[in-house]
């Protein structure tokens, strides 16, 4: 009985919370349309003030799609598929009630919009009702198949050019990292090319044996990656050796070529004193330990590089600065300063966007006004951010591998504690000097000439060079516009000072502290005028919006580029032996000569050794394979 009233009890409570989750849900759904209604008054606004400016209306996608993600601090697929959603529920009208009154949630509103944004008015008036009462029901993978059964239905010609325009727009094959160490490859395709690949892993992974350790999905993993290789079978892993029922299948396949890979690691690391994680060029985080197994069959470059202090001045109080030789600037409002001495003039040699940077008039928090007196605001401490920044100085050339040395017993600690959190801080404050002051919107090389009285080799050109351009993209990881992710390898390199190509000397110089990179999206929208970006103390660029709105991003060390991918020519099949003639087995090996075994094959102490066993195996299929030949062409004895 007790047991009973217990189950019941349970029971109740449990109603209760799920009746809150409906709610919840519900609310969510309320706001996500409000969201949605903002979204549209912005393209409205937009789209009314370039007809009465006699712009280009295409261009206020871009603007709203640019001003949104930057608000929302998202990224550009993301706010890509608000825009593309709220602009199709203004042909929806039953879609956008359902939604704005929390009816229908966000995934069905955008599967809705996907397929219906499409269709005409007449077509949105027969089948929208409907949609929407299977959308109740319906998961959306689901509903978006029902939505597309209803308009073939309705008008299927319509439907069909629908579909047709929406495959040639979606194709597309995207891998991206889910942070876990594994990634993710999403590809997009018709029915029929879906079908044709799932196929053909499913074949190639069907290669091996059912003795073979891996589970199904690895070896369709494997085999995916194989075919990518150009292979046709998968190495069976099981330990039967000659019983093996796959053996010889994969035995004609060639070895891959190495890893097109740049790793960041620091040389303490390497060196086995510290067991910082190493780094992908996209932020991946790898385990020491195999980065130091991975280092000993690559090729290294040296990139000497050091850390730079962010000062964040308490007023009032003093820098917490040491010798005066630390200091970029002896001015007491420096901004950044480096932690080895003599160090700004090194760094004054190497052409790269963060060196070199500090403006004794951009000052975070400022201790003294203009005329030397005290700031009579109240005062507000901020503590020192150091070592945070990473300076380039130079890289070496790319050398063959070493021998890395075991990790020792004693470990070096290189955690910098609070360092996201004090950089954010320090981006605040730069933001609210400019508040105070908006000529600060300029940067510190208003002239776009990088403090430098003459222009260096290169400077008067266009495209950078090779040097300079590794320079730029090593100091920004992704393109610098606000919650952009787009790798800076993928991007384009811009002249934050436009280049003058009438004349090149006025102009913004093609040096390092004029560049940055920018993907394809954002740097049309700052040649349209849509977004200005200025380089601030540090590295950072700041972005100001047509609306006001300010953003600034800090310079993320990265690897340089990888290599350019090589082009790998496919061989010239051989010609096809005549089978009239005499083959290659029958000119130099004796009759009734038996191939080499697999057994001999394993037993084989050097590559050199398997090499000629694995020829001589080919050689004895291409004999077989003409004496069948001869056979099939062998006229019949009546």
């Amino acid at each position: 009985m007790f047991e009973s009233r217990f189950v019941d009890t349970a029971d109740q409570a449990v109603g209760g919370m799920l009746d809150i989750l409906t709610e919840c849900a519900s609310a969510e759904n309320v706001r996500r349309g409000r969201l949605v209604e903002a979204v549209c008054e912005i393209l409205d606004r937009r789209l009314a003030d370039a007809e009465e400016r006699g712009g280009d209306p295409s261009e206020c996608h871009r603007e709203v799609l640019c001003e949104i993600s930057t608000q929302l601090t998202v990224s550009l697929s993301t706010g890509r598929t608000l825009l593309d959603t709220s602009e199709a529920l203004n042909h929806l009208p039953l879609t956008a009630l359902r939604l704005i009154f929390g009816g229908i949630d966000w995934a069905r509103a955008v599967v809705l919009a996907s397929v219906l944004g499409k269709a005409s008015a007449r077509t949105v008036k027969a089948i929208e009702f409907q949609a929407l009462a299977a959308a109740e029901s319906m998961a959306p993978r689901r509903l978006r198949n029902r939505v597309w059964s209803l308009w073939m239905q309705f008008d299927r010609a319509e439907a069909t050019a629908a579909q047709t325009e929406a495959k040639a727009k979606a194709t597309g094959v995207n891998i991206h990292e889910d942070g876990t160490g594994m990634s993710v490859l999403r590809a997009q395709m018709s029915d029929l090319q879906g079908a044709e690949a799932e196929a053909l892993i499913s074949e190639i992974a069907a290669t091996v044996c059912k003795k073979d350790p891996r589970t199904g999905q690895q070896r369709r993993v494997d085999g995916l990656l194989a075919l990518l290789y150009g292979e046709h079978a998968l190495v069976c892993r099981c330990e039967l050796t000659e019983e093996c029922p796959a053996a010889g299948i994969a035995e004609e396949i060639a070895p891959r070529r190495g890893h097109l890979l740049s790793i960041l690691v620091d040389v303490e690391t390497l060196l086995g004193l510290s067991s910082t994680p190493a780094t992908l060029p996209d932020g991946t985080a790898l385990d020491p330990d195999l980065v130091r197994m991975l280092a000993q069959d690559a090729r290294w470059q040296a990139i000497l590089t050091e850390l730079v202090e962010v000062l964040e001045v308490s007023r009032g109080g003093s820098t917490g600065s040491g010798t005066e030789s630390d200091t970029v600037e002896t001015d007491e409002t420096s901004v950044m300063r480096p932690t080895r001495k003599n160090a700004a003039e090194r760094t004054g040699e190497v052409d790269n966007p963060v060196a070199g940077q500090s403006d004794p008039g951009f000052t975070a928090d400022p201790v003294a006004g203009s005329n030397g007196t005290r700031d009579d605001r109240p005062e507000s401490p901020l503590p020192r951010v150091e070592q945070v920044l990473r300076r380039i100085l130079g890289r070496g050339r790319v050398r063959g591998a070493a021998e890395v040395p075991r990790p020792g017993r004693y470990q070096i600690d290189q955690h910098t504690s609070g360092e996201d959190s004090a950089l954010r801080r320090y981006v605040d404050s730069l933001l609210r000097e400019i508040e105070r002051d908006p000529s600060k919107t300029a940067g510190v090389f208003p002239d776009g000439h990088g403090g430098l009285e003459s222009p260096p080799p290169g400077a008067l050109t266009y495209r950078p060079s090779k040097a300079v351009a590794s320079m730029v993209r090593m100091a920004y990881r992704t393109c610098t516009f606000p919650s952009c992710d787009t790798p800076s390898s993928r991007c384009q390199l811009d002249h934050i000072v436009p280049f003058d190509h009438d004349n090149p000397r006025e102009g913004g110089w093609t040096v390092g502290s004029n560049l940055h990179p920018v993907c394809t999206c954002h740097h049309q929208a700052k040649t349209a005028r849509m977004w200005a970006c200025a380089m601030l103390s540090g590295g950072a660029i700041l972005w100001t919006g047509n609306a006001g709105s300010r953003r600034a991003t800090l310079p993320d060390f990265s690897v340089p580029n990888s290599p350019p991918l090589r082009v790998r020519k496919r061989r010239p099949a051989p010609p096809e032996n005549c089978p009239d003639g005499p083959t290659w087995w029958e000119k130099h090996m004796p009759p009734h000569t038996h191939p080499p075994s697999r057994s001999e094959l394993a037993r084989a102490g050097t590559d050199e050794a398997r090499s000629r066993i694995r020829e001589l195996r080919r050689r004895f299929r291409q004999h077989r394979a003409a004496e069948n030949a001869r056979e099939r062409r062998r006229p019949a004895p009546y």
